[in-house]
């Protein structure tokens, strides 16, 4: 019996492995690093007003962030996010102005979001269509059709949804109490709920959880659908932020909100990942790029990065697994 349970104890590297350095839970150690280093390198960019100013930045990227990992957990890519958060924000704006009403412009952009990610998760999930073409192509269609809608030229955004941008709730910014939200609600049904297992089990064994009878296209359909609300919603926010509509408004978000996304752990064959783990790197990212900003480094600069933060975040997943062989 004695033997028995020695032989089931786990190895110091398999401890290791299942409390600090896991996949999602090391970015939270390295976040609190690049602050610590932000205080020596560029200490003006964790000054109050600084971190004031940058966290709804982050906040609108941990929203792109929640999409694209839902996405990459049922093994497929979203390239449609920078024409959702385009027309979205073009949208609000479009229907805002023309009917006066900001009540009604948030439903009918949520509606047309919503219908966009149906008909991807169709073309990926029912024709079997490889995801990055086709939400490539979808990409394609709205950058079009925000030249149509806009003219070419950038709409103002509704003073409403300017203000709701940069109000706060007891000091902290809205968009990351709507950022919380949508991570605390995403990360609660998929963990604790029959759907959100069932999710996970799609995006981890697509064959398998056929076999065991849950309805797979339903789940692959509805994940590009919330993938696109939380796109457009992203959009929205980032108009109102900035004060207007642009032709170009997610197309820097793109690149981060897949960083955020493998920098938090989430891993691209399907099942596993963290919403939460993706939004506090979308809050290391922000902060990485503010420090890269504030050392003098251009665009350039930034993108490799980005890059190197990609690469490092996929090197640090594997000491887990070494650990675990010792």
């Amino acid at each position: 019996m004695t033997k028995s349970k020695t032989m089931t104890q786990p190895s110091f590297g398999q401890q290791i492995k299942s409390t600090v350095f896991n996949e999602f839970s090391w970015i939270w150690g390295g976040t609190i690093a690049l602050f610590i280093l932000c205080s020596f390198v560029a200490p003006g960019v964790v000054r109050p007003a600084a971190i004031s100013s940058m966290l709804p930045f982050a906040a609108i990227l941990a929203i792109t962030a929640v999409g694209m990992t839902i996405v990459i957990q049922q093994r497929g890519l979203d390239m449609s996010l920078p024409g959702m958060m385009t027309i979205a924000g073009l949208l609000f704006a479009q229907i805002g102005f023309s009917t006066g009403s900001t009540l009604l412009a948030v439903p009918l952009t949520l509606a047309i979001a919503l219908g966009i990610g149906i008909v991807n998760g169709l073309l990926v999930a029912k024709l079997n269509i490889t995801p990055i073409v086709t939400t490539l192509a979808t990409n394609a269609i709205l950058m079009g059709a925000v030249r149509a809608v806009s003219g070419g030229s950038p709409m103002s955004a509704p003073a409403e949804l300017a203000e709701f941008s940069h109000s706060k709730l007891f000091g902290v910014p809205m968009t990351l109490i709507l950022a919380l939200l949508f991570i605390i609600v995403i990360s609660i049904v998929t963990k604790r709920t029959i759907p959100g297992r069932r999710f996970v089990a799609v995006g981890a064994n697509p064959a398998a959880a056929t076999a065991a009878g849950i309805p797979i296209l339903r789940y692959q359909v509805a994940t590009y659908a919330i993938a696109s609300l939380c796109f457009a919603v992203a959009g929205m926010l980032f108009t109102g932020f900035i004060g207007s509509a642009s032709q170009t408004a997610g197309v820097d978000y793109l690149l981060p909100a897949i960083a955020a996304v493998v920098v938090g752990g989430t891993p691209f064959n399907g099942g596993r990942g963290s919403v939460i783990a993706s939004g506090v790197a979308a809050l290391f990212m922000t902060q990485l790029g503010q420090m890269v900003l504030a050392l003098g480094a251009g665009t350039s600069v930034q993108l490799l990065v980005q890059a190197l933060a990609i690469i490092i975040a996929v090197a640090v997943r594997h000491i887990p697994e070494y650990l675990g062989r010792q």
